[in-house]
Parts: structure tokens; sequence; C-alpha cells
């Protein structure tokens, strides 16, 4: 296996990141839920009388 060096776009995927977690930020200030999977599992999960 070769890695491509000249298709790497570091710059392209920290921006990429930096996004995600910007948005994933907001969502849990604003909002209070986690984003993902694990936000997703805990709405399914969730027992009667617990908090929302």
């Amino acid at each position: 296996m070769s890695i491509a060096w000249s298709a790497f776009t570091p710059g392209s995927a920290l921006a990429g990141g930096a996004l995600i977690g910007l948005a994933a930020s907001v969502l849990w200030l604003v909002h209070g839920r986690v984003a993902g999977i694990s936000g997703i599992l805990a709405g399914i999960v969730r027992r009667p009388g617990d908090r929302a």
C-alpha cells in the first residue's frame, strides 16, 4: 500500500474537523445534547422519569 502524498490535504482535513467540533459544541451548549451515536443511544434507552 502506498500513500499518494500529492493528494494529502491536511488543511481541508483540519478545517473539516474544526467545523464538526464547532457544530457538536454548539449543539451541546444550546440544546444540552451530545452529538453522535452516544447522544442517539441515550435518547433511545432513557428511562421514564429521567430528565430530558
